[in-house]
């Protein structure tokens, strides 16, 4: 595995991560299986971990903490979580960026994951108005408490980045960008410039573009499938003029998507999501291995 540097921490942070969230958060997807993924994760060399208090119907963190407990150098760990987004009653997604609600958000957190201080906070989605004064002296407070290590917006809108840019209280970005917004590398590389740590999510762009996606055989798969359907079907059709990726010979579509998003020197670090241990070591074999050419400009549309 591969690390790179962070502008705003000492500590290397390797260039893939594992997403904690979606079905591997859920109830009804194994404990075991879940686990037997971080675990995989931790075996091939991924120290960096994101979740948030909102995701998986609100299990995800509580699972990535049970499944770090007994890891040797959990501390060297970069687990970031998330503020402003919470579930209510009936599972309800309800935003709260006030003083209160982040701090209580961020202490729930840290006894969901069982840590003493969350190494990465970004606000989940923040409104204009979010951004105050008030916002950033709580997040300041508890960056001097040692509560809280880096803090970070995670966003996908640019008027949001531009304002978490703006401000200049941020060190870090977490926004998307993969083979299906190739569009967004140049706002990595201009958040790269401006003194941010950038970190890519949904750098597997859910996968659309291969050929295995179309064959659902597990209760997951259908899921992904059905919320691709219901959220992504724009972007369904635009994936099928990628299928060439599923015929280079000792790649996969995926690794291919990911070693997309890796060969951008301006991100931190890129975001993967599986429930399969298998799929995760696959994954994590693309790092350090160099992608073909022709592939890789021809994804970048040139």
């Amino acid at each position: 595995m591969k690390y790179r540097r962070l502008r705003h921490a000492d500590t290397p942070i390797s260039e893939i991560g594992l997403g904690c969230a979606s079905y591997w958060g859920k109830r009804i997807f194994s404990e075991k299986r879940a686990q037997a993924v971080v675990h995989r994760a931790l075996e091939q060399g991924i120290n960096a971990f994101d979740t948030g208090s909102s995701y998986s119907g609100g299990h995800a963190e509580w699972r990535l903490g049970r499944a770090v407990r007994h890891c040797p150098r959990r501390d060297d760990l970069w687990i970031s979580s998330k503020a402003g987004t919470k579930i209510g009653k009936g599972g309800r997604l309800i935003k709260d960026f006030t003083p209160t609600g982040i701090r209580l958000s961020v202490e729930s957190s840290l006894r969901a994951l069982g840590l003493s201080r969350l190494p990465i906070l970004y606000l989940h989605g923040p409104n204009p108005e979010d951004f105050n004064d008030e916002t950033y002296r709580v997040l300041e407070d508890l960056r001097q408490a040692g509560l809280v290590g880096l803090v970070g917006v995670n966003s996908f809108a640019d008027e949001i980045i531009r304002l978490a840019v703006d401000s200049g209280q941020f060190q870090c970005i977490m926004t998307d960008f993969n083979v299906l917004k190739p569009e967004r590398a140049a706002l990595v590389h201009e958040l790269k410039n401006q003194g941010l740590d950038v970190f890519i999510a949904a750098a597997l762009a859910g996968g659309l573009y291969s050929r295995t996606f179309y064959r659902p055989h597990r209760p997951q798969h259908l899921w992904y499938w059905a919320r691709a359907l219901l959220r992504q079907r724009p972007q369904l059709s635009q994936a099928k003029r990628l299928f060439f990726l599923n015929q280079v010979p000792g790649w996969s579509a995926t690794q291919l998507a990911l070693a997309y998003v890796l060969q951008h020197a301006d991100m931190a670090c890129a975001l993967i999501g599986t429930t399969d241990p298998n799929h995760l070591r696959e994954l994590a074999a693309v790092s350090g291995k160099k992608p073909p050419t022709a592939i890789m400009k021809s994804l970048a549309g040139e």
